[in-house]
């Protein structure tokens, strides 16, 4: 797979999470456990997006080749 499939596959991915963590706010409450935990996922996903695909991520990967 390339870069840019893996990169929108998790834009996609971060996506259907921000949706869920809004649904579970919205029905169990802001500082549900569930909420958090599915805020706690989206961050793993976020922070992955920032390492691999952020400009400053790019920088990192072109200057490690």
């Amino acid at each position: 797979m390339d870069n840019m499939t893996l990169e929108l596959l998790l834009l996609n991915r971060i996506d259907k999470k921000k949706k869920k963590m809004v649904e579970l706010a919205s029905i169990t409450g802001i500082g549900s456990y569930q909420t958090i935990k599915c805020s706690q996922e989206l961050d793993i996903l976020l922070n992955l997006y920032m390492k691999h695909f952020s400009q400053k991520g790019r920088n990192n990967f072109i200057s490690a080749s």
